[in-house]
């Protein structure tokens, strides 16, 4: 399984977990009102339990990621619609409200899941003042901030957990550039762009010195670092490097014609090569262009080709 791949399984898993046991303290909570005989908001908790086994278990089987997320929001506009006009109903609904923030960034990426909290949190604001008492309306208030304020703390460390387990899965220790599961991936994507927009593509590959081979572990991997680096501060701002499986370096260069990937070509071999004991030291460096019935393997295969040619 890719890297990428992987990342979303995980994420997967943790949404599913926490929709069972979201389905779980609801039906605990449908039990309740059903012993206080309160059967209108038993069946309501009770519902909302099982659209969650229901969702959970679409997710486990459809597995591939959706492109609109309209069961989140059709389950979130659910809660939300019951919560507010229910409240002005009937005042033990409020008690949903706290359930809202936490259910909401656990459905949605951060940033759309902080404009739907903070909307609601807005009009929830103003039904409390409209239909509630001051004793209750501080309480409920004060309940729902620290519950909105706890989902958000814990969002904001989930949202940089993820992005450190990313950084993690998608670029390699040694070099700090990306791999090559991510330039695949990358690539794909620039492929689609160029076909779209009808846009130059270009790959330059650079292989180590021989000599390198002849280093100790230590020493190799030293040099090898040094020479991400060079790379990555000497390529364009919009240029992505790669360091493959095979310890060959790839950059990127999207929106490019052949004679920019060439001046960049000598622009590399320069840079990297200013190094003690240069003529020990020779970087080999081809370029290829994409072509319309390329695919990312393809043209890194052509690139790398040249090599052998070469010889």
């Amino acid at each position: 399984m890719e890297k990428p791949a992987l990342q979303q399984v995980i994420t997967l898993q943790v949404k599913v977990v926490y929709c069972l046991l979201a389905a779980f303290a609801l039906s605990i909570i449908a039990l309740l009102d059903y012993l206080k005989q309160e059967q209108v908001f038993a069946l309501v908790a009770a519902s909302f339990s099982a659209l969650l086994v229901v969702y959970a278990s679409y997710l486990l089987l459809r597995r591939k990621k959706r492109t609109a997320p309209y069961v989140e929001w059709t389950l979130t506009l659910l809660l939300g619609f019951f919560t507010i006009f229910g409240m002005q109903q009937e005042s033990y609904v409020a008690q949903w409200v706290y359930f809202f923030p936490i259910y909401v960034f656990f459905l949605f990426p951060f940033t759309i899941a902080n404009y739907i909290t903070l909307t609601y949190s807005a009009v929830i604001f103003l039904v409390v003042l409209n239909n509630f008492d001051s004793y209750i309306r501080l309480q409920l208030l004060f309940t729902y901030t620290a519950c909105y304020a706890f989902s958000l703390v814990y969002a904001l460390v989930n949202e940089r957990s993820n992005m450190m387990l990313s950084n993690l899965i998608n670029t390699d220790p040694l070099t700090q550039v990306y791999n090559e599961d991510q330039f695949h991936h990358n690539m794909n994507k620039e492929i689609t762009r160029a076909d779209r927009q009808r846009t130059g593509l270009a790959l330059i590959i650079i292989r180590l010195p021989a000599t390198w081979q002849q280093q100790k572990a230590e020493e190799y991997e030293n040099r090898i670092a040094n020479a991400g680096h060079r790379l990555q501060s000497s390529i364009r701002e919009f240029d992505t490097c790669y360091r493959l499986n095979n310890d060959d370096f790839v950059v990127m260069l999207p929106n490019s014609s052949r004679e920019e990937g060439e001046d960049l070509c000598e622009k590399l071999l320069t840079y990297i090569s200013k190094i003690r004991h240069a003529e020990q030291n020779v970087f080999l460096i081809k370029m290829a262009t994409y072509r319309p019935e390329d695919d990312s393997y393809s043209l890194l295969k052509r690139a790398a080709s040249q090599f052998e040619e070469s010889n």
